[in-house]
């Protein structure tokens, strides 16, 4: 079934040359703003912008004239766009004309439609006619029905002082687009070091593309409040990736967060993902590090190093995911050893990333004896066995949590107090050790 339509007015003026400025943020929205020119006539007239996102929050919408003012009295958006049964319902009571598959015509006013059938009043009978709706081959009205547009519009009130091109800056913003982060590394652990190689991905769901567009990314949690659409913006899309080596992006301070800047123009598409490199390849200091928590059954893989300039790094960094390879040395391939959450990091900041459960490390806690002391106070003889399964020496960390006041005694190990609530004792074991770490300790509450 086909619908041909025949227009007899539609205006809908849109703007050619328009130059965008795309700032996307954490937070799943993004700034954009566009240097356009309105070809205006005199007096008091309707302009129709329908190059926007469909996710557009109208109430967003700034707009401020860079040469000769002119007056916007009022702004709707239009989002009643036109599709088959949007149109249908607005013709009731007027004239179609219907052709069946056995090309049979019928004339006469619409009178309702529902999934199986489409029923008129016939011009020349005045009969109710009942056409099925798979026997139907087209139908045909004389225009679209006002107040229907082709793609989500602004709809502006507007007076100009004379007819001419007034140039202006259009800002708003839009749901629908977000960037992350992916940080690629490579572990070498015998000469301690980490290649980081970083990627954005850009996705693009907003119902517009953006051509040759300047590009920046805010980093941070920028508070921005909730809003819920009745529409359905999050539409299936088709997802394309492009890879690109260069430009890259440059970074600074920006109020309380931290801004990146891509250094040339970018086409981001709508439904498109898009990739391009945060910063070039760093080599980075780092050290394995296991930690093994009291209580817990699992000894953690870790990698520990400084986000700092002398380390190799020193870059304010975005909240992503971090995938760690390794290279075999048997065949020089790389092989997926775990992957992490980063959160923003400053520089000089320390990172731990954990890769996964140490498989040859075993380590276990038991409470040997708890004994009551006073009504508020107690004792307990606590045992850590720790065992490398492993043919290298490894260091592990004890980490154990206290509460109230309490006091370490009998230890066999000197440790150190990270917290007021947490110490931590280090251990280094040699191929197929076992180390049985004890101590007493005594809580107030």
């Amino acid at each position: 079934m086909k619908i041909r339509i025949i227009i007899l007015a539609v205006l809908l003026i849109t703007c050619l040359n328009a130059k965008d400025q795309v700032t996307i943020y954490n937070e799943n929205f993004s700034l954009v703003r566009s240097s356009i020119d309105l070809t205006l006539s005199k007096g008091i007239q309707s302009y129709f912008m329908d190059d926007i996102p469909s996710t557009i929050e109208a109430n967003s919408v700034i707009i401020k004239p860079l040469k000769g003012n002119f007056e916007i009295f009022s702004q709707n958006y239009e989002y009643d766009l036109a599709n088959t049964s949007k149109i249908l319902e607005k013709y009731i009571g007027k004239n179609i004309e219907i052709i069946s598959k056995t090309d049979n015509k019928f004339i006469g006013k619409f009178q309702f439609n529902d999934s199986s059938t489409i029923g008129i009043i016939e011009n020349n009978t005045n009969k109710l006619i009942l056409i099925q709706r798979d026997e139907i081959r087209n139908i045909s009205l004389a225009e679209l029905p006002k107040n229907f547009f082709l793609k989500p519009t602004l709809h502006w009130r507007l007076n100009a002082p004379k007819a001419g091109k007034f140039p202006i800056d259009f800002s708003y913003i839009c749901t629908g687009m977000e960037w992350d982060v992916t940080y690629n590394t490579v572990w070498n652990e015998d000469i301690s070091k980490l290649e980081i190689n970083s990627w954005v991905t850009i996705i693009n769901k907003t119902g517009k593309a953006f051509l040759d567009t300047k590009l920046k990314l805010i980093a941070g949690d920028v508070q921005k409040i909730t809003q819920q659409y009745d529409k359905e913006i999050y539409t299936r899309y088709a997802m394309e990736t492009t890879v690109a080596a260069v430009p890259e992006f440059e970074e600074k301070a920006f109020h309380d967060f931290h801004m990146y800047t891509l250094s040339e123009n970018v086409n981001i598409n709508n439904n498109q993902t898009k990739q391009l490199r945060l910063f070039p390849t760093k080599i980075v200091n780092a050290e394995s590090r296991y930690e093994y928590s009291t209580g817990s059954t699992d000894v953690q893989s870790k990698i520990k190093f400084i986000n700092s300039k002398k380390d190799g790094l020193g870059i304010p960094l975005p909240k992503g995911i971090v995938k760690i390879y390794k290279k075999d040395d048997a065949d020089n391939e790389l092989e997926f050893i775990g992957e992490d959450n980063l959160d923003h990091t400053a520089k000089d900041e320390e990172i731990l990333l954990t890769t996964g459960n140490a498989f040859d490390l075993v380590a276990e806690t038991i409470t040997i004896e708890r004994r009551k002391i006073s009504n508020r106070i107690y004792e307990r003889d606590m045992k850590v066995t720790l065992k490398n399964r492993s043919g290298k020496t490894k260091t592990v960390i004890v980490l154990h949590n206290l509460y109230g006041d309490w006091t370490i005694m009998k230890n066999s190990l000197s440790f150190n107090k990270k917290s007021a609530t947490l110490i931590e004792y280090e251990k280094e074991l040699k191929p197929n050790e076992v180390y049985e770490l004890t101590w007493t300790e005594r809580i107030e509450s």
